[in-house]
């Protein structure tokens, strides 16, 4: 890249990560060319010639954070375990993405308001459709393989697309509920990560996934995550508050 190259997408990525904080500190309505403009020291002018609109800014947020959990997925999809071992790596894989930085399960919400996905590009609107799909694709062949191995009995009810969508809405949920301003030690959670993961162990125990996890073996597996799969990450989500 030449020098001017490199100044005009270090300035495209300061406005980005100064989007990103207004983004978590104040919310997508205080979102605004203005503020990003001002918060830079750049024109508004400026802010324009990189995007479109403040929708514009959101959607390549939303990829980067979609990119990085697509490579966490990737990782734990392929951890040396059983088909149950894999999904929780998954879903401790989600845990660890949400609590390395902030509001992420926010931000992709935000997304999803009425008129928002029209006001963004086609490729842009393209490329986070796939990352989603790619994503969601990985749980789904977790899920088929443990039915082709014989640990989940086949039924008619609860198809893989059932229990993915049902493990999505725990964990997302549940990490929505922590970004809240609910008083969850008083409320008896001392632990809300580890109160969904033993959650997603009791809807497994359900589906009669084979192997079941003791106890014993779930913080077995933690370990075995933090230690060897999520170092990196780990560290970085004990560094947040």
């Amino acid at each position: 890249m030449s020098r001017k190259q490199r100044e005009i997408a270090n300035r495209h990525n300061l406005f980005l990560e100064i989007g990103r904080g207004i983004l978590e500190e104040d919310g997508f309505h205080l979102l605004s060319m203005e503020a990003i403009a001002e918060a830079a020291e750049y024109s508004k002018g400026t802010v324009y010639q990189h995007f479109s609109c403040k929708e514009e800014i959101l959607i390549q947020l939303c990829i980067q954070e979609m990119t990085e959990l697509q490579t966490l997925f990737l990782r734990a999809s392929q951890f040396e375990g059983s088909n149950r071992d894999r999904i929780v790596a998954v879903a401790y894989a989600h845990l660890l993405w949400s609590r390395i930085g902030c509001k992420k399960n926010d931000m992709l919400q935000h997304l999803s308001m009425h008129g928002v996905r029209d006001k963004v590009s086609d490729s842009n609107l393209k490329q986070h459709d796939e990352l989603h799909d790619s994503i969601v694709g990985l749980v789904n062949n977790i899920v088929n393989e443990a039915f082709k191995a014989g640990e989940l009995n086949k039924s008619k009810t609860m198809l893989a697309p059932d229990i993915v969508f049902g493990l999505w809405s725990l964990f997302s949920g549940g990490q929505l509920l922590q970004t809240s301003e609910l008083p969850l030690e008083e409320m008896g959670i001392s632990d809300p990560n580890m109160t969904i993961l033993r959650t997603m162990m009791l809807m497994l125990d359900g589906l009669n996934w084979q192997p079941r996890h003791t106890e014993a073996h779930l913080k077995k597996l933690l370990k075995s995550f933090n230690t060897q799969l999520f170092v990196e990450e780990y560290a970085l989500a004990s560094a947040e508050p």
